[in-house]
């Protein structure tokens, strides 16, 4: 039995850390709904790194030019003009919010990690949030020239349309470090459980009219440090647990990170495929019909 949980908790998380569905939130919501013991926080973290590895897996020769030309461009001042050096930055620059989020409110956070309420509520912000992004993107793309916003993952230099107060279409850049900033604060309020990370990242960046496709890749390899370091963080308590068997047991541990792994792949490769073609209004439709579930399982449970 111990192995099925393990099992059920990695695919969802593996499903969800990259839907913008919020995966913390699913991690608080399916124990509550299948009426099981809520998982501790080092678990969640080890089953956030098995994704990463899916991430590793299918971007591994991106990530390798990214750092590349980043420890390059520190010596070589013709790799800073590249834009893998550039999107380097901006991965760093987006990254900060969300370090200082988890230094200075994690222990204000872990409460809302056992209570679904939360998770309802959040969840429904995480809703309005991807329904806005669409909305304003779409906005900016009827009031684009072609080819004013970036359009692939190799070509991060980001720009943005205004109008003039004459009417006319005028090409005004807008700054890639601002687009990553705000981005990474995206990041940083996903620390809550129902705020879904990829889903805030996503539609923060396409606020700015940012291409979908774009926006996906980008906010996958913005989530790479940050869930790095707090598997790092975590470690120790992923082994004292292990050794105590306090929750899950090695075999438990291997089962969900195996699910989690594999999932996790699906879940990029069918996230890439869909950004090119479809908007991401279904999964705020799915945000609130959960969330509706979860508020009705609470009403009911206090009868």
């Amino acid at each position: 039995m111990e192995i099925l949980k393990a099992a059920v908790l990695g695919i969802v998380q593996g499903l969800t850390e990259f839907f913008p569905v919020s995966s913390s939130g699913h991690l608080v919501i399916t124990p509550f709904i299948l009426n099981w013991e809520y998982i501790p926080v080092y678990y969640t973290v080890l089953l956030h790194f098995a994704t990463l590895l899916a991430l590793v897996t299918v971007f591994y020769r991106q990530i390798w030019r990214i750092i590349k030309h980043f420890f390059s461009g520190i010596f070589i001042a013709a790799y800073r003009k590249t834009n893998y050096f550039k999107l380097a930055l901006f991965i760093i620059i987006a990254t900060v919010p969300a370090i200082a989020s988890g230094l200075f409110l994690e222990d204000f956070v872990e409460r809302f990690f056992t209570n679904p309420l939360y998770v309802a509520v959040f969840l429904l912000v995480t809703s309005f949030v991807l329904f806005a992004g669409e909305f304003f993107a779409k906005r900016k793309e009827r009031k684009q020239k072609p080819g004013s916003t970036i359009h692939n993952f190799e070509e991060p230099l980001i720009s943005t349309n205004t109008v003039s107060k004459a009417g006319s279409a005028v090409n005004v850049k807008t700054s890639g470090y601002i687009i990553a900033l705000i981005t990474g604060i995206g990041q940083a309020v996903a620390i809550l459980p129902g705020i879904s990370r990829s889903g805030s990242t996503i539609s923060f960046a396409r606020f700015f009219g940012v291409k979908r496709e774009a926006c996906v890749k980008f906010s996958m390899l913005m989530s790479i440090p940050v869930i790095f370091g707090a598997f790092m963080f975590k470690l120790p308590a992923v082994f004292e647990a292990v050794n105590t068997g306090q929750h899950f047991s090695a075999a438990g541990l291997s089962a969900g990170f195996l699910f989690s792994y594999l999932s996790g792949l699906f879940a990029i490769k069918f996230l890439v495929k869909i950004s090119q073609r479809r908007n991401f209004n279904f999964f705020a439709l799915y945000c609130i019909l959960i969330s509706a579930l979860i508020f009705t399982l609470i009403f009911l449970r206090k009868l």
